[in-house]
């Protein structure tokens, strides 16, 4: 009985772990892209990642030491989305439906700039406690610029639906 009781959290962690079922699994192209219906739910989960990224990066620059590995996981989440969503390739493309072409590259577009944010995190952070003014303005900009272009692409992806 125990058994069964412990393993269906553990199966669910697992699941969780690897990426789990998404929005973004099992899409299909076409040669013109997808339809809004098709896309807007897995587009929906990325959105959401990108959401929770900017209050954890302001946090890693506040000091929290949490907020970097928080970060870092919620990105790594965008990046299987991204994977199941037919990775830049297919991101990256010309699709029929504009509005979803530009949706996509703004998506990517977050998606760099966050990248380099929190790899270069303790670095950043760090200048931003202890730098000169000019220094800490430029670390707050390279993590502070990708929640402009975040929200840019949250408010595209909610104009659709």
């Amino acid at each position: 009985m125990w058994t069964t009781f412990l393993s269906v959290p553990f199966s669910a962690s697992c699941a969780a772990l690897e990426g789990g079922k998404t929005a973004c699994d099992g899409l299909v192209y076409k040669e013109f892209g997808l339809t809004r219906a098709e896309y807007l739910p897995c587009a929906g989960e990325m959105i959401a990642a990108l959401d929770r990224l900017g209050p954890q990066a302001d946090a890693m620059l506040a000091g929290d030491k949490n907020a970097r590995g928080e970060a870092l996981d919620t990105l790594h989440e965008l990046e299987r989305l991204m994977k199941k969503a037919g990775g830049r390739r297919n991101m990256d493309s010309d699709w029929t439906d504009r509005g979803l072409t530009s949706l996509n590259r703004q998506i990517v577009n977050a998606y760099g700039p966050y990248w380099g944010c929190l790899t270069f995190g303790p670095q950043v952070a760090a200048i931003h406690a202890n730098g000169t003014r000019a220094e800490r303005q430029s670390a707050l900009d390279q993590c502070k610029g990708p929640a402009r272009l975040a929200r840019e692409a949250s408010i595209a992806y909610r104009y659709m639906r």
